[in-house]
Protein backbone atom coordinates (compact mmCIF):
# COMPACT_ATOMS: atom_id res chain seq x y z
CA UNK A 1 0.00 0.00 0.00
CA UNK A 2 1.36 3.59 -0.76
CA UNK A 3 0.02 6.38 1.56
CA UNK A 4 -0.94 9.72 -0.38
CA UNK A 5 2.29 12.12 -0.57
CA UNK A 6 0.83 14.84 1.98
CA UNK A 7 1.56 11.59 4.76
CA UNK A 8 4.50 10.49 3.54
CA UNK A 9 6.76 12.35 5.28
CA UNK A 10 4.29 11.93 8.50
CA UNK A 11 6.47 11.23 12.10
CA UNK A 12 4.63 9.94 14.85
CA UNK A 13 4.68 11.76 18.32
CA UNK A 14 4.42 8.47 19.97
CA UNK A 15 6.95 6.42 19.17
CA UNK A 16 10.19 6.51 16.80
CA UNK A 17 10.73 6.08 13.31
CA UNK A 18 14.21 5.13 12.40
CA UNK A 19 14.93 6.95 9.33
CA UNK A 20 14.54 10.28 11.92
CA UNK A 21 16.95 11.81 14.94
CA UNK A 22 15.58 12.85 17.70
CA UNK A 23 17.91 15.38 19.70
CA UNK A 24 18.02 18.13 22.54
CA UNK A 25 18.29 21.81 22.17
CA UNK A 26 19.53 23.05 25.81
CA UNK A 27 19.54 27.01 26.39
CA UNK A 28 20.75 28.47 29.43
CA UNK A 29 20.50 31.63 31.05
CA UNK A 30 23.77 33.20 29.38
CA UNK A 31 21.60 32.72 25.74
CA UNK A 32 24.91 29.78 25.48
CA UNK A 33 23.49 26.22 23.66
CA UNK A 34 25.66 22.42 23.67
CA UNK A 35 26.74 21.61 20.67
CA UNK A 36 29.10 18.46 19.86
CA UNK A 37 31.21 17.75 17.32
CA UNK A 38 31.09 14.17 15.74
CA UNK A 39 34.36 12.04 14.96
CA UNK A 40 33.02 11.05 11.73
CA UNK A 41 32.25 14.12 10.06
CA UNK A 42 33.89 16.99 12.17
CA UNK A 43 30.91 18.66 12.43
CA UNK A 44 28.76 20.44 15.00
CA UNK A 45 25.54 19.58 15.47
CA UNK A 46 22.96 19.57 18.73
CA UNK A 47 23.28 16.30 20.52
CA UNK A 48 21.11 13.65 19.18
CA UNK A 49 20.79 9.95 17.61
CA UNK A 50 18.36 7.46 16.36
CA UNK A 51 15.53 5.72 18.38
CA UNK A 52 14.92 2.29 18.74
CA UNK A 53 11.87 0.47 18.19
CA UNK A 54 9.00 1.19 20.10
CA UNK A 55 10.97 3.96 22.54
CA UNK A 56 9.26 7.27 22.56
CA UNK A 57 10.73 10.33 21.23
CA UNK A 58 11.45 11.85 24.18
CA UNK A 59 13.53 9.03 25.89
CA UNK A 60 15.38 8.81 22.83
CA UNK A 61 16.28 12.45 23.01
CA UNK A 62 17.25 12.40 26.62
CA UNK A 63 19.37 9.21 25.97
CA UNK A 64 21.25 10.74 23.11
CA UNK A 65 21.58 13.79 25.50
CA UNK A 66 23.12 11.42 28.29
CA UNK A 67 25.31 9.80 25.83
CA UNK A 68 27.18 12.50 24.09
CA UNK A 69 26.94 14.96 26.58
CA UNK A 70 26.99 13.03 29.94
CA UNK A 71 24.03 15.58 31.04
CA UNK A 72 20.93 13.37 32.51
CA UNK A 73 17.79 15.31 32.44
CA UNK A 74 15.29 12.36 32.89
CA UNK A 75 12.15 13.49 34.39
CA UNK A 76 12.57 17.02 33.17
CA UNK A 77 9.90 18.12 30.93
CA UNK A 78 10.83 19.91 27.69
CA UNK A 79 10.17 23.79 27.31
CA UNK A 80 9.41 23.45 23.21
CA UNK A 81 10.00 21.37 20.49
CA UNK A 82 11.43 22.11 17.24
CA UNK A 83 10.79 19.84 14.26
CA UNK A 84 12.99 19.61 10.92
CA UNK A 85 12.50 17.40 8.25
CA UNK A 86 14.95 14.97 9.34
CA UNK A 87 14.77 15.34 13.24
CA UNK A 88 12.60 15.96 15.92
CA UNK A 89 14.28 17.80 18.63
CA UNK A 90 13.75 19.25 22.04
CA UNK A 91 14.32 22.17 23.73
CA UNK A 92 14.98 22.87 27.69
CA UNK A 93 15.32 25.75 29.38
CA UNK A 94 18.24 25.22 31.91
CA UNK A 95 19.83 27.31 34.36
CA UNK A 96 23.38 27.15 34.30
CA UNK A 97 26.30 25.78 32.26
CA UNK A 98 25.42 21.97 32.93
CA UNK A 99 29.47 20.22 32.86
CA UNK A 100 30.10 18.04 29.31
CA UNK A 101 31.10 14.90 29.78
CA UNK A 102 30.69 12.83 26.81
CA UNK A 103 30.21 9.29 27.59
CA UNK A 104 30.47 8.22 23.96
CA UNK A 105 33.81 9.17 23.00
CA UNK A 106 33.61 6.65 19.70
CA UNK A 107 30.93 9.45 18.24
CA UNK A 108 31.97 12.65 19.87
CA UNK A 109 35.09 14.42 19.53
CA UNK A 110 34.40 17.21 21.84
CA UNK A 111 31.18 18.87 23.60
CA UNK A 112 30.82 23.07 24.55
CA UNK A 113 28.58 25.47 25.20
CA UNK A 114 28.27 28.30 22.89
CA UNK A 115 26.93 31.82 22.37
CA UNK A 116 23.24 31.01 20.09
CA UNK A 117 24.40 33.60 17.83
CA UNK A 118 27.51 31.63 17.20
CA UNK A 119 25.95 28.60 15.82
CA UNK A 120 25.59 30.06 12.27
CA UNK A 121 29.28 30.47 12.57
CA UNK A 122 30.43 26.93 12.90
CA UNK A 123 30.61 24.42 10.42
CA UNK A 124 27.70 22.51 11.35
CA UNK A 125 25.39 19.42 10.24
CA UNK A 126 22.33 19.95 8.27
CA UNK A 127 19.81 20.33 11.60
CA UNK A 128 22.14 23.06 12.76
CA UNK A 129 21.86 24.59 9.53
CA UNK A 130 18.17 24.62 9.52
CA UNK A 131 17.96 25.87 12.67
CA UNK A 132 20.54 28.90 11.63
CA UNK A 133 18.23 29.64 8.70
CA UNK A 134 14.56 28.35 10.33
CA UNK A 135 14.58 29.12 13.96
CA UNK A 136 13.60 32.75 15.44
CA UNK A 137 16.55 32.66 18.34
CA UNK A 138 14.51 35.87 19.89
CA UNK A 139 11.66 33.54 20.18
CA UNK A 140 13.20 31.30 22.18
CA UNK A 141 14.68 34.03 24.23
CA UNK A 142 11.18 35.20 24.52
CA UNK A 143 9.78 32.27 25.99
CA UNK A 144 13.10 31.06 28.45
CA UNK A 145 12.55 34.99 30.07
CA UNK A 146 8.89 33.63 31.54
CA UNK A 147 10.53 30.50 33.17
CA UNK A 148 11.66 31.27 36.49
CA UNK A 149 15.14 28.96 37.52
Amino acid sequence: MVFPRAFQSYVPRSHCVTSHVYGAILVNRYNETVVIRGRQSGKWSFPKGHGVSKEAPLDACLRELKEETGIDLKGVSPDDEIRFRSGTYFVFFVGERLPLIPEDVKEVVEAMWTPLYRLCYLTGNKDLTSFCKCVSVSSILSKMSAKVF
